[in-house]
């Protein structure tokens, strides 16, 4: 998934522990496997290349994950949209010359067409692109937090670069697990400490070099420093989110809070590097 996985087991024996680690791999590698569009023949990749001149068939879970990304859509207003591949490569350097309108018009999730009977995908337009950089990693701690469940772990920490964590029950030593938000330009200090019972976080931030996270409604990049934390019941709800809310429009930001009970919002603005709290608060 482009980044490191940790998992801490406490009170588990170190053969287990290895077992159990390994389950996760193994998972993980079939999940990126079927979502990632940097792998030439992962099913996303598939239907990117083939599903503008076709129906492309795809998997129940495959089909089920792109409905909630549709609905993901409609609920933040579209703020969060995984049909923006192409918009992605070019700011990244990956195409050259397009024309940015076209992208953005054509490219939206909104120009797919799912048949539930069949289970199949079409695009509306050849400049639909999937990229579910965006949910990924929050479907992946969902599947690593239910097979680790389906095994009688009762507490457990499960990280993807600190970016994209996942809490099992509570600390052991604790009423709960206690999760730091670095400030970051200043990696020795905490912006804000989360409380987590069976509960995630997502951070996202484009203070990085070509880390770009792009407004669907002009197709440009976010160009203020700000970086979102979500704290959620749910991983891929607090993924989505923490994405959607970088580009939203404060308008859309009661609307967005109120389709998704439950969370946390920590937002962070960045001067001359900086950190200003604009937003935290529970909802």
């Amino acid at each position: 998934m482009g980044t490191r996985f940790n998992l801490l087991l406490p009170g588990v024996d170190e053969l287990e522990g290895d077992r159990l680690f390994v389950a996760c791999l193994k998972e993980l590698n079939r999940i990126e496997n079927m979502l990632s569009c940097f792998i030439d023949d992962s099913l996303i990749s598939q239907i990117n290349r083939h599903a503008f001149d076709n129906d492309f068939k795809v998997t129940s879970e495959l089909f089920e994950i792109l409905e909630v990304c549709l609905k993901c859509f409609e609920l933040t207003q579209g703020a969060f949209d995984i049909g923006l591949g192409n918009l992605i490569d070019h700011w990244n350097g990956k195409q050259n010359n397009e024309d940015i309108d076209v992208l953005t018009r054509e490219g939206s999730i909104k120009n797919i067409i799912l048949d539930k009977a069949q289970k199949t995908i079409r695009f509306k337009s050849p400049n639909v692109k999937l990229n579910l950089g965006g949910y990924g990693k929050g479907y992946a701690l969902e599947r690593i937090q239910n097979l680790l469940t389906v095994r009688n772990i009762s507490s457990a920490f499960i990280s993807f670069g600190e970016s994209s964590i996942c809490c099992i029950g509570k600390h052991p030593y604790g009423d709960y697990w206690s999760i730091g938000i670095q400030d970051f330009y200043q990696k020795e200090k905490s912006i804000a400490t989360l409380k987590l019972v069976d509960q995630s976080v997502s951070t996202s931030a484009n203070m990085e070099v070509n880390n770009h996270v792009i407004n669907p409604r002009n197709g440009k990049p976010v160009v203020e420093k700000v970086m979102i934390t979500v704290k959620s019941n749910s991983a891929t709800e607090a993924e989505v989110l923490s994405t959607a809310l970088m580009v939203a429009d404060e308008s859309q930001w009661e609307n967005i809070q109120n389709a998704f009970l439950g969370i946390e919002i920590l937002k962070v603005k960045y001067k001359n590097k900086k950190a200003e709290i604009l937003k935290n608060e529970n909802h």
